[in-house]
């Protein structure tokens, strides 16, 4: 049988992976070692015409596609699955031989894997500069991370394409098929991937020992090395040996899965399919001498598959095999598949491609042909036949990064589905925040030193210190919630321009918006939106985009009245200045409300947490905007900065403005007033203020033991008091 070519070997492919101080490093136990181990024979099948032991989830063969890392996770992935499987079901020693064939139909789709490990890879160019031209994902990191966040459904491994619509198809079965060059999953196949996912991951030190105690543990290791001619002539015909000294140096680095040990060296299961290897009657499987593993070995991973738990989606606590598993939950991330279908990610109004959480401008598309064929207005709260009564569009505030944001979504996601609703969340500016909140934690680092903690003047120090970068940074979150509704051009559209122009161009979450508004026309299903924080600009901006559409399609509509589309709105200590705010939100709110009659309520003297409105009423209001008292107001710290977030906008990020009697005021910005915000404390005071009737306060926080306790920003955000009562408020909503 003849050798390989070196065609098999990426010269461009995987390289080491980078330091991360986070991993968590397998650690070996005291177990006694085994002298040798090898593949578990159950997972091992006679192949009649060769004569060799063939894993009974077949021998994959990548040929030159470049995606050995995707293979060799498939492999381990599928070890692991069938040794569950293996052990779930009692030994019974006269059970038939495996049927192959369909033990095959069950192998995880490396291709899947392949992809997914795409939206993490850390080296997008090469040393010299020119952008990689051909396949190949550069680290094992990659791999694992896609795996963790997105899971991995069934391969078909056939010719033909496969019946069920939850199967990623790999290439290397069907050159043609309906998955090739697929980037992302369709809707059944990350459901599906769900049943397969990650439960923790180590990494591998390159220490002989560590090695032969992880197998002992985890039965398989996912590898990397540079590789030579020798690996070419690892054939059946040469009793599957990797030839160690090579003939020619180093090829380049692939990836693959070690099976076991013995006292020559380690068994390497590759994906060159079942004519290579060939060691101990084992095809597909070779041996690696220790001297060429010593000289060549380059990163090692061991990983444990979880356990497929469909109640507890929505339930996890972050990644697992990182230090940060140890310590507070929220340091790890949520996994992206628990979220696929309910979420757009966008950055400066374009859609964020890479990372944990990517986005696509096909991926609402799909949710709204998904949507049309499941909302009905007269479907039964708790989603029992995956039907809906309408949509909840969440905005999340943007100051916060999108690793909690996006936690946040997974966890409200269920609660949302119990009212009926489907939930959809907009993430439109927190990857930009989770880099610029770094700046300015800097800047507050350095005010500290220099005037000491908790000091008189800490706060003035800090709003001059950051006033320059805040003002960027305030102005970018602007901009990013215009292009949002607006588009990417290079100066999005100013109210006044709109007069001048035929046509606006509408962003991604603009062309949500229109979507939504006619779902709801045509099933006549409800819409309620929230928005948190500086997400009140992306609704100001939302109203912005419906006036010019009256305008100029529809100007009898053009009306107080005309905006107000949506069922229910929630602000959620709204970050909006108080002169933009009376352009169209509180007109909206006022109309949606009517007159803010009532008296004011006696103020609550509950020492639990508890959401209460500010004046009595007999119609609850359908538009409601959420504050801290400001008692509560008082005690919240942004870090080193003794005030809300809300502070530190108004008085160092917004521009100020002269009270009416200082109009002509020509004083330094800074010496200015303040510019108010509808989320401050203060929103009612005015007597003669529309919103009086829309204001519902915050009393006290759950982790708030007394009333004195400084209340953190991060604590009052992650606060779930309000949540529940806007959930409430739905509820009432829909009893009317």
């Amino acid at each position: 049988m003849a050798g390989f070519t070196r065609s098999l070997i990426n010269t461009a492919g995987v390289r080491a992976d980078w330091v991360d101080l986070r991993d968590q490093d397998y650690v070996p136990n005291l177990t006694v070692l085994r002298d040798t181990v090898s593949l578990n024979p159950n997972l091992l099948a006679r192949d009649p015409a060769t004569g060799l032991q063939v894993p009974i989830f077949g021998a994959r063969n990548q040929g030159s596609s470049g995606r050995c890392v995707g293979f060799a996770l498939a492999n381990l992935i599928d070890i692991q699955r069938h040794l569950q499987h293996l052990r779930r079901t009692p030994s019974v020693s006269d059970l038939p031989e495996p049927d192959l064939s369909k033990v095959q139909e069950d192998i995880v789709s490396a291709d899947m894997l392949y992809r997914m490990a795409s939206f993490h890879d850390r080296y997008p160019e090469l040393e010299n500069g020119e952008v990689l031209a051909e396949e190949g994902i550069l680290t094992l990191r990659s791999a694992i991370k896609g795996f963790y966040h997105h899971g991995v459904c069934r391969d078909w491994p056939f010719g033909e394409p496969a019946a069920d619509d939850g199967r990623w198809q790999s290439e290397c079965y069907a050159k043609d098929g309906p998955d090739k060059g697929r980037r992302f999953t369709t809707v059944n196949q990350a459901k599906k991937a769900r049943e397969i996912g990650l439960g923790a991951y180590f990494r591998l030190a390159s220490i002989l020992n560590h090695f032969h105690a992880a197998l002992n543990d985890a039965e398989a290791i996912l590898t990397t090395a540079n590789v030579h001619d020798g690996w070419l002539a690892a054939t059946p015909d040469n009793n599957g040996l990797i030839t160690w000294p090579p003939a020619q140096g180093k090829m380049g680095t692939h990836a693959f899965v070690i099976t076991g040990y013995d006292e020559n060296g380690f068994h390497v299961l590759n994906s060159w399919g079942p004519d290579w290897g060939g060691y101990q009657g084992q095809a597909g499987i070779a041996l690696w001498p220790y001297a060429d593993w010593a000289q060549n070995v380059v990163d090692s991973w061991v990983l444990r598959l979880g356990v497929f738990a469909p109640s507890a989606f929505g339930a996890s606590v972050g990644e697992k095999g990182t230090k940060g598993d140890s310590g507070p939950i929220q340091s790890g991330s949520t996994p992206c598949f628990e979220l696929v279908g309910h979420y757009m990610h966008l950055d400066d109004g374009y859609h964020v491609a890479a990372g944990s959480y990517p986005s696509f401008k096909d991926g609402w598309t799909r949710t709204r042909t998904y949507l049309s064929e499941r909302l009905d207005p007269k479907a039964k709260p708790g989603n029992p036949d995956n039907r809906y009564r309408g949509v909840l569009l969440w905005i999340p505030g943007s100051l916060e990064g999108i690793k909690p944001a996006f936690a946040d979504a997974v966890g409200r996601k269920n609660l949302i589905k119990d009212l009926g609703l489907y939930p959809y969340t907009v993430f439109w500016c927190n990857s930009f925040v989770e880099k610029s909140l770094e700046v300015l934690q800097s800047l507050f680092d350095s005010c500290e030193e220099q005037a000491g903690e908790n000091a008189a003047h800490l706060d003035e120090l800090i709003e001059d210190r950051v006033r320059g970068v805040g003002r960027a940074f305030w102005r970018d979150i602007e901009l990013g919630a215009r292009r949002a509704l607006r588009g990417t051009e290079e100066l999005p559209y100013e109210d006044f321009e709109a007069e001048y122009q035929t046509h606006i161009k509408t962003g991604f979450v603009g062309s949500l918006l229109m979507d939504l508004l006619d779902l709801k026309k045509q099933t006549g299903g409800e819409l309620h939106i929230v928005a948190e924080g500086a997400g009140a600009l992306v609704v100001h901006e939302i109203l912005s985009l419906l006036e010019y559409d009256m305008r100029c399609f529809d100007p009898a509509m053009l009306t107080p009245g005309g905006l107000d589309r949506f069922d229910t709105l929630h602000l959620i200590h709204p970050a909006i200045g108080m002169p933009r705010a009376k352009k169209r939100l509180i007109p909206l709110i006022q109309n949606m409300n009517g007159p803010a009659t009532g008296k004011r309520k006696r103020k609550s003297t509950s020492r639990s947490p508890v959401v209460q409105e500010y004046l009595t009423y007999e119609t609850p209001p359908r538009a409601r905007i959420y504050v801290p008292t400001p008692k509560l107001e008082e005690r919240v710290n942004f870090g080193a900065y003794g005030k809300s977030i809300l502070h530190l906008v108004s008085r160092a990020f917004e521009d100020r403005y002269p009270l009416p009697q200082d109009a002509d005021d020509t004083s330094a910005p800074y010496l200015l007033r303040p510019r108010p915000f509808l989320g401050m404390s203060n929103v009612a005071d005015d007597r003669a203020s529309p919103v009086r009737g829309a204001v519902f306060q915050l009393n006290r926080i759950a982790a708030q033991k007394h009333d004195l306790d400084r209340v953190p920003q991060t604590a009052l955000n992650d606060d779930p008091t309000i949540t529940n009562s806007i959930f409430d408020s739905i509820r009432g909503f829909q009893k009317t």
